[in-house]
C-alpha cells in the first residue's frame, strides 16, 4: 500500500473520531433485538446540531472528548494525551490561527495499543467487502444523506449507527444498531423510510421536518453502514479518503510529503477488477498492523470555513484555566 500509507493512516482518523471499543457480535447468527430502540412512552424530541458540533464529534472527540478536555476514549490509549481544547490560553488565538493550526496540524508521533487495530480475519474481511463496495456508491446521496443523518440521528444512533450516541444514557432503551449485517438484511428500503418518516416508539418522525428526497438520502446513508465502514472510517480514510480516491499530489506538497513517495492507489473499478481478495487481504492486514501515527492534518478532508465552523462551537464551551 505504499510508505504513505504507514506513515500517514492506520489510526490517523480512529483517533479523531470514535472510541476504541469491541464492536458487538454481528455474525449470521446474531439474534436480531426486536425494536431495542423504539419502546419508550414517550418521544424523544429532535435535537438538531450546528455543523460545527457535528464536525467535532466526527473528526475531534474520539481523541479529545465529547467535552473537549482531553479525555476522549481514544486519546486515553495514547502516548500523549490530547491537549484541553477548552483552554483559555489556546482559545486566546484568533480565529484564523486555530484554523490554520487545526488543518495543518503538527507533526506529533503518538504510540497507540496494538491490541486496539482489527487484525482478525473477519475484520480483514469486512475492510475489503466496503472497499469493494466504493466506485458503486451514490456519493451525492450518500454525503447529502449522511449530513441529514449527522443533524437529526448522530446524538441518539452515533456516528456509525452501532446505537452509542452522546444522548444513549438519558434514553429508556439503548437505540437499535443500524450497523449489523442481520439488521441490513432484514430491513427493506421501504421499512426505513417509513421508520424515518413517520418514527417509532420513543423515536420522532421526520416528515413534517424533512423533504421526501432527504429521507430518501438518509436511506441511502444508512445503507452504507456496516462494520466494515467503520473500520475503513478509522483506518483507511486518511490517506484513501471516503470515496477511495488517490490523494492530490500538490496536497502532499503542501503537508510535506516527499514526491519520492509512493502515492496509495484509487479505489475505483479497474483497480478491483485487477486485484484478487486473495491479493488485498495480506495489504489490508499489513496496513492495520502499523501502530505509529501522527496528529492527523485534515487539509484536503475539511476546508477552512469547515474549520472555522469548529473553531465557533470550541468559543460555545466554557474556557477553562
Amino acid at each position: 500500500m505504499g510508505i504513505l500509507v504507514m506513515l500517514m493512516v492506520v489510526v490517523m482518523m480512529g483517533c479523531t473520531r470514535t472510541s476504541l471499543t469491541a464492536r458487538p457480535a454481528s455474525g449470521p447468527g446474531t439474534p436480531v433485538p426486536k425494536d431495542v430502540a423504539v419502546v419508550a412512552k414517550a418521544a424523544i424530541p429532535a435535537h438538531r446540531l450546528t455543523q460545527g458540533e457535528v464536525r467535532y464529534i466526527r473528526h475531534c472527540a474520539g481523541c479529545h472528548g465529547a467535552d473537549a478536555r482531553g479525555g476522549g476514549a481514544i486519546g486515553k490509549a495514547l502516548e500523549v494525551q490530547p491537549r484541553n481544547l477548552r483552554s483559555a490560553d489556546l482559545l486566546r488565538n484568533s480565529d484564523d490561527e486555530l484554523v490554520v493550526r487545526i488543518l495543518h496540524g503538527k507533526s506529533l508521533p503518538v504510540l497507540v495499543n496494538p491490541k486496539a487495530l482489527p487484525a482478525s480475519e473477519e475484520e480483514v474481511s469486512a475492510i475489503l467487502a466496503h472497499m469493494r463496495r466504493l466506485p458503486t456508491l451514490s456519493w451525492g446521496q450518500v454525503e447529502a444523506g449522511e449530513s441529514v443523518y449527522d443533524s437529526l440521528c448522530l446524538t441518539c444512533h452515533g456516528i456509525y449507527g452501532r446505537g452509542d450516541g452522546s444522548l444513549v444514557s438519558t434514553l429508556p432503551a439503548p437505540p437499535r444498531d443500524l450497523s449489523t449485517p442481520p439488521y441490513q438484511q432484514q430491513v427493506s428500503d421501504d421499512d426505513l423510510l417509513k421508520l424515518i418518516s413517520e418514527g417509532k416508539g420513543a423515536m420522532p418522525g421526520s416528515g413534517d421536518v424533512l423533504s421526501l428526497d432527504d429521507r430518501k438520502a438518509v436511506v441511502t446513508f444508512v445503507r452504507m453502514l456496516s462494520p466494515g465502514y467503520e473500520l475503513y472510517d478509522r483506518y483507511c480514510v486518511g490517506c484513501h479518503g471516503t470515496r477511495g480516491k488517490a490523494p492530490d499530489p500538490a496536497l502532499l506538497d503542501v503537508l510535506g510529503f516527499p514526491s519520492s513517495q509512493k502515492m496509495p492507489p484509487a479505489f475505483d473499478r479497474a483497480y478491483f477488477q485487477s486485484h484478487t481478495d486473495e491479493q488485498l487481504r495480506p495489504k489490508i492486514t499489513h496496513m492495520v498492523k502499523l501502530n505509529r501515527v501522527a496528529m492527523p492534518h485534515f487539509a484536503g478532508e475539511l476546508t477552512a470555513e469547515q474549520v472555522r465552523e469548529v473553531v465557533r462551537y470550541l468559543r460555545t464551551l466554557s474556557p477553562e484555566s
